[in-house]
């Protein structure tokens, strides 16, 4: 389903879990001059999640002119106790009811039509490795925004397959410079539109035409 529709609304303002931390404030998140990315993915212990965090960490000195944030459908605890309470260097938001998921419209994986090559192979690697996971758990589509200031959402792509999101951190600094960019432009085109001529009451409802009709 596309997601478009949301570019322009804001998230509301609500209070979310990572797995070190409860209670924080989303729109402090957001707060800031840099935008903020946010991908929703599966389960922590999704290989495509394992995945994609992997990159992410890798990449992350490569993150510029953006911050990251990704969201689980894992409670806090769970994802805690996989990773020995380590600290994240991003955000990891956790909403195992779906909450944020539901809202959104993001939409859980369809059988084969969600699987990519890369899909497979990750796949195939986490068996080849002895990985494990929860089989039975929601197969999520993932979404990538990019959100503005108070969770005004700059940005939206709905992934076709489960490996349709952002490679790796470069991925999304270039992302995000493209979304930026585009909304300064129509800012400056939206300005040039404007007109510098000063209305009056009058002129705006037409008063002058009817007196001169009269």
């Amino acid at each position: 389903m596309s997601s478009e529709h949301l570019v322009g609304t804001s998230i509301p303002r609500f209070t979310f879990d990572t797995p070190t931390t409860p209670g924080n404030d989303f729109y402090a998140l957001c707060a800031g001059t840099e935008p903020l990315c946010m991908i929703f993915l599966p389960g922590f212990d999704h290989p495509v999640t394992r995945e994609y965090l992997t990159r992410y960490l890798k990449t992350l000195p490569r993150l510029r002119g953006v911050r990251l944030a990704c969201v689980v459908r894992s409670a806090p605890r769970a994802v805690a106790e996989a990773t020995q309470g380590k600290e994240f260097p991003f955000p990891i938001i956790c909403d195992a009811p779906g909450v944020l998921y539901s809202y959104l419209g993001v939409e859980q994986a369809r059988g084969l039509l969600s699987w990519s090559f890369s899909a497979q192979h990750i796949y195939k690697s986490a068996r080849d490795a002895g990985y494990h996971y929860d089989r039975n758990a929601p197969q999520i589509l993932p979404m990538t925004l990019i959100v503005g200031h108070e969770g005004k959402i700059l940005f939206t792509h709905s992934g076709r397959s489960q490996t349709d999101l952002p490679e790796d951190c470069i991925a999304i600094r270039e992302l995000a410079r493209e979304v930026v960019h585009t909304k300064a432009a129509d800012q400056r085109r939206a300005s040039h539109h404007c007109s510098d001529e000063t209305l009056t009451l009058p002129d705006l409802i037409g008063w002058d035409d009817v007196d001169n009709d009269q």
